[in-house]
């Protein structure tokens, strides 16, 4: 019998349980619908690309501006658990939510091994504070950002949910006036121990500040949490440890049922303006 690593699973089976990729055989097809798809968005959208919220060269974002002025900010934060992928395969998700009225911007941020999650995550609270200080700059509502995330984009999703932003960024304390992580990742122990440490690197320190489980929103915006129906053990052990968080912080949240989706399905409906998802962040702007 194998060794217990976690939990009570052993090594192949704890790999297993994050290793989205391996359960889903058409994984790579997707990824290329992804990309085929951000191509067209990128091409048949216009506005700013590349644009510097940062000093690394890898701080930057493209945004799809709204048709009308002062509109609500969308933020789509991409996954790749911290160590893969870049904001040009993700523009598709400006399809499903500039047509019907948002400003919607996709980031990039530097990845893993080269930086900490520390890093990631406080790249990334730099870029919300951009975003409030330049919104008008855009055709966007600064009183008016949202954000969402896939899988590490979950997390991160939930750690900006967490920042103090009234104390270290001199922001308004709700500036983010909803959240959906979708697939999310929420405590970084198992990850820790999973054939992810190879490149993340985590200790038990960066386990405890880095872990949403650990750190409930600083106040309570509207979540709209979701994960497809038949992911793999991972992802949904996630959200059963994350749910009573929201709870406990008096956070307002729905989750939005994905029936028969995998982990990388479920992305590709942000593309779709009437899909189940979408449509639950285009209510939460107030575009619905």
């Amino acid at each position: 019998m194998s060794d217990i690593v976690y939990g009570d699973m052993d090594q192949q089976t704890l790999d297993n349980a994050y290793n989205a990729g391996s359960a889903v055989p058409n994984y790579a097809e997707w990824v290329d619908r992804y990309e085929a798809a951000s191509n067209e968005a990128l091409a048949a959208i216009p506005g700013p690309r590349d644009v510097p919220y940062g000093p690394h060269k890898d701080q930057v974002l493209d945004i799809f501006p709204a048709a009308e002025q002062g509109a609500p900010i969308h933020l789509f934060i991409h996954g790749g658990y911290w160590r893969a992928f870049y904001k040009d395969r993700f523009a598709c998700v400006a399809q499903g939510l500039q047509p019907a009225g948002a400003t919607v911007m996709v980031n990039s941020y530097t990845l893993c091994p080269d930086v900490t999650i520390d890093v990631i995550v406080h790249q990334c609270r730099a870029l919300i504070a951009w975003i409030y200080r330049n919104a008008d700059r855009h055709g966007g509502d600064p009183e008016r950002i949202f954000i969402s995330g896939h899988s590490a984009g979950g997390h991160l999703v939930a750690m900006l949910m967490a920042t103090d932003w009234a104390g270290h960024y001199g922001l308004p304390k709700d500036v983010i006036k909803g959240a959906t992580p979708i697939s999310g990742l929420y405590d970084l122990d198992p990850i820790r121990h999973c054939y992810l440490q190879e490149d993340l690197h985590l200790d038990d320190a960066q386990v405890a500040r880095m872990s949403p489980v650990h750190l409930p929103p600083s106040h309570p915006c509207p979540v709209l949490p979701t994960y497809g129906s038949i992911e793999t053990r991972g992802f949904l052990d996630q959200w059963a440890l994350y749910e009573p968080v929201l709870k406990a912080a008096g956070s307002p949240y729905r989750f939005v049922e994905m029936e028969g989706h995998d982990h990388f399905s479920i992305f590709f409906e942000l593309t779709k303006t009437d899909s189940p998802l979408t449509q639950a962040i285009l209510e939460q702007m107030g575009l619905v």
